[in-house]
């Protein structure tokens, strides 16, 4: 009868030490998966009505940019000048509110980047993967992506990575 009541003792302790050492590991795999969360979950932020219009006034600037880039060969001097200091004071505007745009043209790409992939061209003439062409650029608010990117992707006639099919 003894043995029995001293196996009792040491079974309630064993039992409460094993629930002392789930409730270490239940706290621990808590912190883990919050970790894990942290690193996985997606950078995109919750933006209010004023930042998203910043992100579309600063796409229509890197378009107006781009747009002048291409017919100011024809411009004098001075109404060159006069147009690239306006676009500057509108880009020191966006950065002022944290505001970052993003060209990816002639880059390398791979499929980790975080792009949509509009069409895809190949080309024997390279060896690795690249933008060939921004349609809209990727905005980026406080260092965190607000709006991806939109590209054309020219790859090697070998590769088939991105599986679309634009020649």
């Amino acid at each position: 009868m003894e043995n029995t009541t001293i196996s009792d003792k040491g079974m309630k302790k064993m039992q409460e030490e094993i629930m002392v050492e789930l409730s270490s590991i239940s706290s621990k795999i808590t912190d883990t998966q919050r970790e894990i969360h942290e690193v996985v979950a997606p950078k995109f932020l919750n933006i209010s009505i004023q930042v998203k219009d910043l992100v579309e006034l600063s796409i229509e600037i890197w378009r107006l940019e781009n747009r002048i880039n291409k017919v100011t060969k024809d411009l004098d001097e001075n109404q060159k000048e006069a147009i690239i200091n306006s676009i500057q004071k509108l880009k020191r505007y966006l950065e002022k509110n944290d505001i970052e745009v993003v060209d990816h043209t002639n880059q390398k790409f791979n499929d980790g980047r975080n792009l949509d992939v509009l069409a895809v061209e190949k080309s024997q003439d390279i060896s690795d993967s690249i933008i060939k062409e921004t349609k809209e650029p990727t905005v980026l608010c406080k260092g965190q992506v607000v709006s991806k990117g939109k590209v054309i992707v020219l790859t090697s006639k070998e590769k088939t990575e991105l599986g679309g099919e634009n020649e």
